[in-house]
């Protein structure tokens, strides 16, 4: 986490509607759902939100993405981002030529009215661009809007009526004008009252998703709805270039990918937090007779939490330069869609991978979501496919460079090890492009370079984090053991190339974790995580009271009978009866 920052939610951790104790199971999902509602408005209106903001994508948006709340409920991370950068932010550049959107505008800011971006459908998803959903142009300016059959149900936007609040659609459909294809355009469309679904809309909840906090994700179908005249978000015109009209209509899920991501380092910081703390009181037998040592004393429990440290300051370091570059309107878009790749692809490959090695050294404890390990690499998994499928992404970058349609910021430290990694990487991909007959949507395209696309833009990304963490002074032991962690990733590499044998690697990775070991503890508390920590397992204090609210099953029955005898005779074997 951002040390010294204090995010807007800070002061709710009190309440206890944020109180999360491990028990959240008690709640039924429509309950959790409420409670997630509840919060995410709560937070909305403490971040005050102006359309400034969203339109430029200000610090203030980004640090609602970063906020640790995330770590506590991650469903109103969710419902806050498809409000405010996808929905919002899809609807902002069109208001200063309309002006009859200013009042549905303002109550969006002031979340009093929910926002849902909803694009992608039951058979389209990574083929966004062949939804079958359609808005046709009627005489009267007025517009119908349809799904045509169960396949182009709008998939999975949160739209029920359960959080009791006015919802708002931006849909993307297929805009008909006098039978012709225009091109994809975002509508307006009313979904809920708060209290019922609007004429003509249809939802399906779908079930939660497996150990994450539930939300009211939906297939969500238009049964011929009639939308008003100024529906329509953008021109009305026939698109003439229908790609390139589409991706520019949908920027948004390019922030939506770098924004969401800024939750790793939050994730990893409470993950890392409560390993860590469980690993130094933890007791086990010692190496002298009747002794008793921790077992953050045994090397493999430390690599991964050490490893989780680096990953974390090296993270933020790479998020202060990703974030002015895609920024930055002088880019060419393409080239920001690639940051945001990037670091999406490299934050969500540590998380991940660092997250699951943590549950795994808290042994049993590490499986329950009440020790929130778990719960949060449940929820990273959904920010892997949520605003762009990182195999997706990491293809389309890859191909782009390779086709030399433009070039990402130039690296700073030839010398790098990870530098050369990466050039070498690069080189077996140019020679294999290079003799392929066919062009990037060829079956040798497919079968030579798809494959190495997403491990090459996570190597880029190795290199980006290990040069934003030297230029911006993060601790220098950290920035070794990152270092020696990505050089482990790809180790038969620099063996192959000659640069680094498999023993002076560990050799590499045991130097710098012994640098970082002796000050364990006062990284984890420089983390500040402990007010998002909410594990049972931080304290023996915190275990007991767990224990103790939990349902109690106490005996008082008679035994079930002589299921089993043991034998009076000596050295007589037990009989089963």
């Amino acid at each position: 986490m951002t040390q010294g920052k204090t995010f807007p939610s800070k002061p709710f951790l009190q309440l206890p509607l944020f109180r999360d104790d491990g028990m959240t199971e008690q709640y039924s999902v429509r309950e959790s759902i409420k409670r997630s509602y509840a919060r995410a408005s709560i937070i909305a209106r403490a971040y005050e939100f102006t359309l400034d903001d969203i339109l430029h994508m200000s610090d203030k948006l980004w640090d609602l993405h970063a906020d640790p709340v995330s770590s506590i409920d991650a469903a109103t991370t969710t419902i806050l981002t498809i409000h405010y950068n996808l929905a919002l932010g899809t609807l902002a550049p069109f208001l200063s030529t309309r002006p009859d959107l200013a009042a549905l505008t303002q109550k969006l800011l002031n979340f009093e009215i929910v926002g849902q971006f909803m694009l992608t459908e039951v058979e389209h998803g990574l083929d966004a661009r062949q939804i079958e959903t359609t808005a046709t142009l009627l005489p009267d300016g007025s517009l119908d809007l349809n799904t045509p059959h169960p396949g182009a149900a709008k998939y999975m936007p949160p739209v029920t009526t359960i959080s009791a609040m006015p919802t708002i659609g931006v849909v993307f459909a297929r805009l008909i004008v006098e039978g012709n294809f225009y091109g994809i355009r975002p509508v307006l469309v009313s979904l809920t009252d708060g209290k019922g679904m609007c004429k003509g809309v249809s939802s399906r909840m779908v079930p939660p998703r497996s150990g994450s906090k539930p939300l009211d994700h939906s297939m969500t179908t238009f049964d011929h709805v009639r939308l008003p005249p100024g529906s329509v978000i953008g021109s009305l015109e026939e698109s003439v270039d229908v790609r390139g009209d589409f991706l520019k209509s949908i920027w948004r899920i390019s922030t939506g990918g770098l924004a969401l991501s800024l939750g790793t380092v939050s994730f990893l910081s409470v993950g890392v937090y409560i390993a860590g703390k469980y690993s130094l009181r933890r007791m086990v037998s010692g190496p002298a007779k009747g002794s008793k040592m921790p077992i953050i004393g045994f090397r493999t429990q430390q690599l991964p939490i050490l490893h989780g440290l680096a990953q974390i300051h090296v993270l933020q370091a790479l998020s202060k330069v990703a974030i002015p570059l895609f920024r930055n309107q002088n880019l060419h878009m393409f080239v920001r869609h690639g940051i945001s790749t990037i670091f999406k692809a490299t934050a969500l490959q540590h998380c991940q991978s660092t997250l699951l090695a943590l549950e795994e050294r808290c042994g049993a404890q590490g499986l329950f979501g009440y020790n929130q390990i778990v719960r949060g690499h449940a929820d990273m998994r959904g920010v892997c496919i949520a605003e762009g499928d990182i195999l997706t992404i990491s293809i389309r970058l890859i191909s782009e460079l390779l086709q030399g349609k433009y070039r990402l910021p130039e690296p700073k430290y030839p010398d790098c090890l990870l530098y050369k990694h990466e050039q070498g990487l690069w080189k077996e991909a140019r020679d294999r492009f290079s003799k392929l007959s066919g062009n990037h949507r060829s079956e040798e395209f497919n079968h030579a370079i798809l494959p190495l696309c997403r491990p090459l833009v996570e190597f880029i990304g190795h290199r980006m984090a290990y040069e934003a963490a030297v230029d911006l002074g993060v601790n220098p032991p950290l920035v070794e053991l990152y270092e020696a962690g990505a050089i482990r990733l790809d180790s038969s590499w620099y063996v192959e190339n000659g640069l680094m044998s498999r023993a002076e690697q560990y050799d590499l990775e045991s130097a710098a974790a012994d640098k970082v070991l002796p000050d364990l503890e006062r990284f984890l508390d420089d983390l500040e995580a402990a007010e998002y920590a909410t594990a049972p397992i931080l304290s023996e204090e915190r275990w007991n009271g767990f224990v103790s609210g939990l349902p109690q099953f106490v005996g008082n029955s008679e035994p079930l009978g002589e299921l089993w005898v043991a034998s009076s005779k000596k050295n007589e074997t037990c009989v089963i009866v």
